[in-house]
């Protein structure tokens, strides 16, 4: 919505009813002590974020215990790096009663690799020293027996974002988790860039091992219907769009919602949109730009694709905007086959 003049840069969330009736279904299972994981897999600007906080907020109503944790593709992050900020930012909240009865005889496990526990606690006893091998497989029993206990007295969502970024301990850390505690109050609600885990086999054997499970639940978000973007556009603006202009908003950010949204904003600070009565419609005589948001965005995906991608995108934008590997491979010079190789990469790249 517009305030004082401004357009509302948190507009309400659109559609989505579906997945957040699913991803409310698995909380309820969680909170009969049966753990389940959910992930929200889809492009960037998506919405998988805005989707997360939104499911976020019911529990958190209803007395449940929420947590957020995030991996990170800067260099220099530690291991377990989304489990190390949700249960720092439960240590750091929690009385230390609480987190003394909750950490029980593994504080000092715990301790390794939550500094917050001698903040709070005091000095911890000294562990013995373990072979690496046993040592990791008792702070992954230490980490679960934590997170069971912070569900205990009524149930625990752990909110874990950007898991396409996730180092190898943190997955495997996940499905121990999953295994070992299946009596957990706990909903572990992830989410991930669907085409950047496609060349991780280490991602794609922690969700084979959490299906084997019967512990997980994907979905995939697609892009906003007409009417969606139409609702998205006027919560944004404060008032609707004519049809041409939903129709240029439509074709230019493809149906992403964060594209749509920087657009509608890039298109309001530039004059190229302007309200009479009761619409907003293009001004005819201003040109559309894209915002330095969506030129950024679009940037930091092309530097994660290999030199090999980013020549058939040149090619493929000479195309135009569709184009099957057959004729891109013919007018490449490749070989089909070795096109095939890249269509995931290419796939998801805006156009």
């Amino acid at each position: 919505m517009m305030k004082d003049g401004v357009a509302d840069t948190h507009p309400a969330l659109v559609g989505r009813q579906h997945e957040m009736a699913v991803l409310w279904s698995r909380f309820e299972e969680s909170t009969a002590g049966r753990l389940q994981v959910a992930l929200v897999a889809g492009e960037p600007g998506i919405g998988k974020t805005r989707l997360l906080q939104e499911v976020a907020r019911r529990p958190e109503e209803r007395g449940a215990t929420v947590l957020y944790g995030g991996a990170s593709e800067a260099e220099g992050m530690p291991p377990y790096l989304p489990f190390l900020e949700a249960l720092g930012q439960h240590i750091r909240v929690a009385t230390p009663g609480e987190v003394l009865e909750q950490t029980g005889v593994m504080a000092s496990v715990l301790g390794a690799i939550l500094p917050e526990l001698s903040l709070r606690l005091g000095e911890l006893p000294p562990g013995y020293p373990l072979p690496p091998e046993q040592a990791r497989l008792r702070l992954y029993e230490a980490v679960g027996t934590f997170l069971a206990a912070v569900a205990a007295p009524y149930a625990l969502l752990l909110v874990l974002d950007d898991l396409q970024w996730a180092d190898t301990a943190t997955l495997d850390l996940l499905c121990h988790v999953a295994r070992h505690q299946p009596e957990a109050r706990l909903l572990v609600l992830g989410a991930y860039r669907e085409g950047e885990v496609t060349h991780r086999p280490l991602f794609e054997r922690a969700l084979t091992e959490l299906t084997r499970l019967r512990r997980l639940t994907t979905i995939t978000l697609g892009t906003l219907t007409v009417t969606e973007m139409a609702t998205l556009a006027a919560s944004v603006l404060g008032a609707p769009l004519d049809p041409a202009a939903r129709a240029s908003l439509s074709t230019q950010s493809e149906d992403n919602p964060f594209f749509a949204e920087e657009l509608l904003w890039g298109w309001l600070e530039t004059g190229v949109i302007a309200r009479w009565g009761g619409t907003f419609g293009l001004v005819p005589s201003v040109d559309s730009t894209l915002p330095s948001s969506i030129v950024n965005a679009v940037r930091q995906r092309l530097a994660r694709l290999s030199p090999e991608v980013i020549d058939l995108l040149h090619t493929a934008a000479i195309i135009g905007r569709t184009f099957n590997g057959a004729l891109l491979a013919e007018v490449a010079a490749q070989e089909a086959e070795a096109v095939e190789e890249h269509q995931t990469d290419l796939s998801h790249v805006p156009g």
